[in-house]
């Protein structure tokens, strides 16, 4: 469930009096109060803007990807734990962590649910768009770890055919999975892996002009994994040509991302693929429970699931007769037309406005819940069927 990594014992003294912890938390972590606040003191701040002045006397570092964890940041603080709510570590360096003693862990998985559910909104909104018909689309997933696995059970619910790449799991022996050129060739492709600078899977700007030149004319690139898995000069001229397509979650460089790559794709969301409430809730508690084994405790919260919290609505979709069902199901549990739509409104800012704007988008994303959460109501027999597929309750 988490990751953990040796404890260095001058940086567990203080857990003795693990009531007077001090804990630096991402002011974006969800449910910090009612796990981390029930041992100790916290402190919330803005992620990007966290630095060594600010972690100094800390005991703990609760965070996500905004914030760059390495020496510069922890060297000569008291931070003995490090949690990321998110599922990459791209942001950790965990060779210096490892080095230096300190426990990090991360939480795989968290919000995989989401992720290849907003993917799947992404893929259709961009099918609309483009004029391209959704059922007819083969579809190639590169990474078909926990987000590429759940998309993959979503489109072929959908009766679409699929194809996936992923080393790693063909060096375990998974079967089932094709050459990278395969997945290239097919009418979308969807990227779902970490970004690995070294090691025997670098995936750093894995997708490069040459694998740009392999898709096929008019094909969909799709991104929800890292930005930097796509070399971002490469995908803009080849966008400009009209021979691809993109839609994109993620970006190059951001929070500075190029606003001629924001103009030229068909589909632009700011990072927020995972962000539904479940997958908030979720890496919480994950990065929770390996906080309390690190010092030695019992939780005094439980996991909380997919339980909605006291007073939250329930939340229905009704389905008129005349709409198609899909959209309407994606565009009320995604509202990725929405979220494109504030994107657009970056591209005449400078950079660095631009940057604070992502960072706000994100910040200020509106509650979102898992299909799971929504009960379908009015659908004809075969729509309710279709939905459930999907992981929709039916009423």
């Amino acid at each position: 469930m988490f990751t953990s990594v040796h404890r260095n014992p001058a940086k567990t003294d203080r857990l003795q009096g693990i009531d007077g912890l001090k804990i630096l938390v991402d002011q974006n972590i969800r449910g910090a109060e009612e796990t981390f606040g029930l041992h100790g003191e916290l402190q919330f701040m803005e992620g990007r803007l966290i630095s060594a002045s600010d972690v100094k006397d800390a005991d703990v570092l609760i965070i996500r990807t905004a914030t760059s964890v390495d020496g510069s940041l922890l060297e000569g603080s008291s931070v003995g734990f490090v949690g990321t709510t998110s599922i990459g570590t791209d942001h950790l360096d965990i060779d210096w962590l490892d080095r230096n003693g300190i426990t990090w862990s991360n939480a795989p998985g968290c919000n995989a649910d989401s992720a290849a559910q907003y993917t799947l909104a992404m893929i259709w909104l961009a099918c609309e768009r483009l004029g391209k018909p959704f059922y007819e689309q083969r579809v190639g997933i590169v990474g078909r770890g926990n987000v590429g696995s759940r998309l993959e059970r979503l489109l072929q619910a959908l009766g679409l055919e699929t194809l996936a790449n992923d080393p790693p799991l063909v060096d375990q022996g998974e079967s089932g999975l094709v050459s990278l050129n395969e997945v290239l060739n097919c009418d979308i492709v969807s990227l779902h892996v970490p970004l690995e600078t070294e090691g025997p899977y670098p995936t750093m700007q894995m997708i490069d002009a040459r694998q740009l030149s392999r898709m096929a004319e008019g094909a969909l690139l799709v991104n929800a994994a890292r930005g930097d898995v796509i070399d971002g000069e490469a995908l803009l001229k080849v966008l400009k040509t009209g021979r691809l397509h993109a839609a994109l979650d993620v970006w190059p460089g951001e929070p500075l991302f190029s606003a001629d790559l924001l103009q030229q794709v068909v589909v632009a969301t700011p990072h927020v693929g995972g962000y539904s409430l479940d997958g908030k809730r979720n890496g919480t508690d994950m990065v929770y429970h390996a906080f309390c084994e690190w010092a030695g405790i019992e939780p005094l919260n439980p996991p909380a699931g997919n339980a909605p919290t006291a007073g939250e609505p329930e939340l229905e979709l009704r389905i008129t007769p005349g709409d198609d069902p899909m959209t309407c199901a994606l565009e009320a549990t995604c509202f990725v037309p929405h979220h494109d739509e504030a994107m657009r409104r970056l591209v005449s800012l400078s950079v660095e406005q631009r940057a604070a704007e992502f960072d706000r988008l994100r910040k200020e994303y509106p509650s979102r819940r898992d299909f799971h959460a929504w009960t379908v109501r009015g659908a004809d027999p075969a729509t309710a069927a279709l939905l459930a597929r999907l992981g929709f309750s039916i009423g």
